[in-house]
């Protein structure tokens, strides 16, 4: 069975509504995506720097208990893990603000995975271009790439971060060349390549990988997908969501067990993939985004008193358990 890998922040978040916390749970990009990854049954390896605090130790037990297997990228015996405070809107969607410690001596000979052909790393959002760990980032994508692991990249870049994009941008182009599938956001690509619309988006990806997958999200506008000139559009159902938070990384999820549930090798991924496949993935990615955008916590729900199934074309998705 093909291996999947992640590698991201860790933080504990802290939701605020009408000025007043509702809720926290462990958080982070792919934190969140590897959580319901492993909800699937899928049981992914989380590559990050955990720290040895009570939160952090909670955290790690949270992902053991959730079939996520994490792996310690820094020494945390002196550090703190870091608090995500998420202000909700009336539309649920969240401004942050960041309490963060970077690490002043991470160990990059930890950045390792025995990668395989065709198992699957999942990485994206700020750490993957942080300067202070770039090198260890860089070394375990390569390993990915020449290994013949199937890498998706999802930028998640963020405005607080703008002043830094001069520094980062070769950073996210290289992670770009380096993918399989990428996926993004319209925010996002406005925000790094100047691009208000897809078909720019689209342009200004192709010139930096000419074979890859491009996942365009839009929020409640749905997606676009796109490879070497063919473009399909895909509507999201309409929903009042509870919160945003989580919703793409989620999709990302999604994309993952698409692949997964396709059986799709990394040379499906860079030949010519079907359209009922591309329909597929879509549809797991859109079910898993609205599964978060219903609920508080940012990944697909646990619930024990909950039996039912969800379909999509008929088959199962997942128990809710």
């Amino acid at each position: 069975m093909r291996k999947i890998y992640a590698i991201g922040e860790t933080v504990f978040d802290i939701m605020f509504a009408n000025g007043r916390p509702t809720g926290g749970n462990p958080g982070g990009s792919v934190l969140n995506s590897a959580v319901s990854l492993g909800r699937l049954g899928l049981n992914p390896v989380f590559l990050s720097d955990f720290c040895n605090d009570l939160i952090g130790q909670q955290i790690a037990q949270f992902l053991d208990s959730n079939h996520v297997t994490p792996q310690q990228l820094v020494d945390g015996s002196t550090m703190q893990t870091s608090i995500a405070l998420a202000f909700l809107d009336e539309n649920g969607d969240a401004q942050y603000q960041f309490y963060k410690q970077k690490p002043q001596s991470p160990d990059l000979t930890r950045f390792v995975a025995p990668f395989q052909k065709d198992d699957i790393l999942l990485f994206g959002s700020y750490y993957a271009i942080m300067p202070e760990i770039r090198e260890g980032v860089k070394r375990l994508v390569m390993s990915a790439h020449q290994n013949g692991a199937i890498i998706i990249y999802d930028p998640n870049f963020r405005r607080p971060h703008l002043k830094d994009l001069p520094m980062v941008r070769p950073y996210i182009e290289e992670n770009i060349s380096l993918a399989d599938i990428v996926k993004g956001s319209d925010e996002d690509f406005a925000l790094i390549f100047g691009c208000k619309y897809q078909a720019g988006a689209f342009e200004t990806l192709r010139s930096i990988n000419r074979n890859a997958m491009f996942f365009y999200t839009k929020g409640k506008d749905g997606c676009a997908f796109y490879q070497r000139g063919v473009t399909y559009e895909y509507d999201a159902p309409s929903i009042t969501p509870v919160s945003t938070i989580g919703a793409g990384d989620n999709f990302n999820a999604g994309i993952v067990y698409g692949v997964v549930r396709n059986n799709l090798s990394r040379n499906d991924i860079r030949g010519n993939a079907k359209k009922d496949v591309i329909d597929n993935i879509v549809e797991y990615a859109t079910q898993f985004a609205q599964e978060v955008c219903m609920s508080e916590v940012n990944y697909i729900r646990r619930n024990n008193n909950l039996t039912e199934t969800l379909h999509v074309h008929g088959d199962v998705i997942y128990h809710r358990i």
